[in-house]
């Protein structure tokens, strides 16, 4: 799998940004695979999982702790990994405009570099802890986008994590910065749960879901099961995965294997032919 470090410059964030992309062309296991004129065709281009990284960690977090390059290699994934600073992958009130930035910019900017896939049915996006909420943030504020949307462990119920947020000076002043008043944010465009309710299925179907946690995660187990169930409610495809765990990589690398090997579309046939 190739993996590249990408620096570019942002318009809309004013300043150099950083991301890390992997590629499962250039692998040992593509080279055996398949023939030279299909790995090196200019016309290829690879369905793309976005991986957003929690709070206080950076572009890199899911690289360094979990097997995601060998998940991406073994099912001819790309996958595209930015940093989202501790900015909730959001549109601050008083500052950059995270959101604007990865939809508007970042994306188009890795489409334009790599030989990734345009089209809504090959582009997914998850995160963990603080990007599981800008995960689903993002797919519910630009429903053209992805397909796929996969929750580990996310803090979907901002309301709720405003409050955690609330008690600790570290973070108090940042959340006021990011979100204004704290006392709006609730059925606001920054709510999940009203854009949820309010996602008009009409032009593009509810993204599939895959939402996972751990089952002693217990700051977020209730709000990922609260989850689950709106959507299935609202008609949404929903796949589950539980299983022992609290809220640490040894449970997102199992919760991104089963999602990669068994629910993603994947090209995994054609990278482990004879």
């Amino acid at each position: 799998m190739a993996s590249i470090i990408c620096t570019f410059y942002s318009k809309i964030l004013a300043k150099t940004t950083t991301a890390q992309v992997f590629l499962p062309s250039f692998s040992g296991k593509e080279a055996f695979s398949l023939s030279d004129d299909e790995r090196f065709h200019t016309d290829r281009k690879f369905k793309t999982l976005v991986l957003l990284h929690g709070y206080s960690e950076s572009y890199n977090a899911w690289q360094r702790y979990s097997q995601m390059e060998l998940f991406g290699e073994d099912n001819g994934i790309a996958i595209i990994c930015p940093d989202g600073n501790n900015g909730h992958y959001t549109d601050w009130e008083t500052g950059p405009q995270y959101l604007t930035f990865l939809n508007d910019e970042f994306l188009p900017a890795m489409r334009a570099m790599f030989p990734l896939s345009d089209k809504r049915q090959d582009t997914f996006v998850g995160g963990l802890s603080m990007g599981g909420y800008g995960a689903l943030k993002w797919a519910f504020t630009y429903p053209q986008t992805f397909s796929h949307l996969l929750n580990f462990s996310g803090g979907v119920d901002i309301v709720d994590r405003i409050a955690y947020y609330k008690e600790r000076p570290e973070t108090a002043k940042t959340m006021e910065t990011v979100y204004g008043n704290l006392d709006k944010v609730k059925d606001s465009k920054h709510d999940n749960y009203w854009l949820l309710k309010n996602y008009d299925t009409d032009q593009y179907p509810l993204p599939r879901l895959f939402s996972s946690c751990g089952t002693e995660d217990g700051p977020v187990f209730g709000v990922h099961r609260k989850l689950v169930e709106m959507y299935r409610e609202l008609g949404g495809d929903v796949t589950v995965f539980e299983c022992e765990g609290v809220h640490d990589f040894h449970f997102w690398n199992k919760a991104l294997e089963r999602a990669m090997y068994t629910w993603l579309p994947n090209e995994r046939e054609k990278y482990n032919k004879e």
